[in-house]
């Protein structure tokens, strides 16, 4: 049956009036067209967008930036004529699994009739009608494309940069930044807050920031995530303190570009902390950390959550040093004696090993370059598992440390990362460099302490009869 002209005149009105309501209501224009109901978070960023030229959204995982990215490039093209939309990214495969597939999900579920005023492929989306001047593409943002995006210009001129944290700056500032100034442009940027420097970054804390409209969204603005998925998160990222867990679940920018091991905040805490009582059967534990002629040789006696001693020596060979050791042990009331002194053997260390060995003093000889002895799943070396032994110790909270200058700055110096999949602190080297030519000795001495008996296992065996086996001992040896 033909439609007169008045009933398509009839339509025709009706379509105009719908996109017009859509001009100006995106969440109904989401629900109508694609049957998607936008969260709260959602519905800030999309209106964020349509009401300002710039606007800069920091957010972590999990409840939807790149759906919403795209349904403002479908209301875009929908409601919009001369518009040019371009989506930028530091990386061509993540745009296309990403956004680009986002589009074409929403694509297909349109209404067949929404579906033939587009023609849409891998690489561009073009409006049927005016379909020069009405088309959404993506790009990578490369030095090789400074000079197309520096030439993009149209009355609604629309630019999107995902992953924004990943383009250079100088693509912002010789090109993108340009688009400002055509009539009725926009430019919007989502990231993770990964780095402390950056353009993206600048939009949040430099002097532009004043310019910029922020969005920041969390994990947590997702309905569906319940405190079981935190507490899963915080395992995946490395602890709630972690770089990672601030980025990815609270969507806030890191404190530096890498993981700090050691929070401060958990140092500072610890920091002559009057409840800190051990358990009176809990063994003393010592960490040595040796050096030989004019360097400084550090010793740090660790009761259960309590450090109750540290020596400093410097300037003696390794017969002084262990002298030094044993006069330590024997100033020492019987019941505070160490059940173990762990020594730091590699290099130099060995023949302070030796001497203390040969005094009949419970030496353990530490080898930190070996495998670990627990958990070969989780650390590189034998170092990095008792530097995080010792990191968990503070996370763990309820300890006291003395107000030593030099502990509590090599303490929170390290960083770390897991990029093979086991925790690898940083090199002794970077750190040294770090602290200005000297070496964590506090730091090492301390973490050593936790090659025999981690507190965390504290109450899970007998460490007397532990410690008294020679098959137990075997694998430190």
């Amino acid at each position: 049956m033909s439609i007169s002209k008045q009933e398509k005149k009839q339509e025709e009105d009706t379509i105009i009036a719908l996109l017009n309501e859509f001009h100006h209501d995106i969440p109904l224009f989401a629900l109508t067209v694609f049957g998607s109901t936008l969260r709260e978070k959602q519905i800030e960023f999309v209106r964020a967008f349509q009401a300002n030229k710039r606007v800069t959204f920091k957010g972590g995982v999990g409840f939807g930036k790149t759906h919403a990215l795209a349904i403002l490039v479908w209301w875009s093209l929908f409601t919009h004529d001369d518009v040019q939309v371009t989506i930028y990214g530091p990386n061509q495969g993540q745009l296309e699994r990403g956004i680009w597939k986002e589009l074409q999900i929403l694509y297909g579920r349109m209404d067949e009739t929404f579906q033939g005023w587009f023609t849409v492929n891998n690489e561009k989306i073009r409006r049927n009608h005016n379909h020069a001047s009405c088309m959404a593409s993506y790009a990578l943002a490369s030095p090789d494309n400074v000079a197309a995006a520096r030439g993009l210009h149209q009355k609604n001129n629309f630019i999107f940069v995902d992953e924004a944290t990943g383009v250079p700056d100088f693509i912002y500032n010789e090109a993108l930044i340009n688009i400002i100034r055509d009539p009725n442009a926009k430019l919007c940027l989502i990231s993770n807050p990964s780095t402390t420097s950056g353009y993206f970054w600048e939009t949040w804390n430099g002097t532009i920031a004043k310019l910029w409209t922020h969005v920041h969204g969390r994990m947590t603005d997702a309905p569906h995530i319940t405190a079981q998925d935190l507490e899963d998160a915080a395992i995946d990222y490395g602890g709630k303190d972690s770089r990672l867990y601030r980025i990815m679940v609270e969507g806030e920018f890191p404190d530096n570009d890498t993981d700090g091991l050691i929070p401060r905040w958990a140092v500072e805490e610890a920091v002559d902390n009057p409840d800190a009582v051990p358990a009176p059967t809990y063994p003393v534990i010592w960490g040595l950390d040796p050096a030989d002629g004019g360097d400084r040789s550090v010793l740090v006696k660790r009761h259960d959550n309590k450090i109750i001693g540290i020596c400093k020596w410097n300037g003696t060979d390794l017969m002084q040093l262990a002298m030094k050791v044993r006069d330590e042990y024997e100033a020492t009331p019987p019941k505070l004696r160490p059940k173990a002194i762990c020594v730091d053997a590699n290099g130099v260390g060995n023949g302070a090993y030796v001497n203390l060995h040969y005094m009949g003093l419970p030496a353990r000889k530490i080898m930190v370059q070996n495998s670990p002895t627990r958990k070969p799943e989780f650390y590189s070396r034998l170092r990095d598992q008792i530097w995080w032994e010792c990191r968990e110790w503070f996370l763990n909270g309820g300890l006291s440390i003395p107000n030593n200058d030099d502990l509590i700055k090599e303490l929170v110096t390290p960083t770390y990362d897991s990029d093979n999949g086991k925790i690898k602190v940083e090199k002794k080297d970077s750190i040294r460099k770090r602290l200005k030519g000297n070496s964590p000795d506090f730091a090492d001495a301390l973490c050593l302490t936790f090659a025999i008996s981690p507190t965390r296992y504290a109450s899970q065996f007998n460490l007397d009869r532990f410690m008294s086996s020679p098959q137990n001992l075997s694998q430190y040896e």
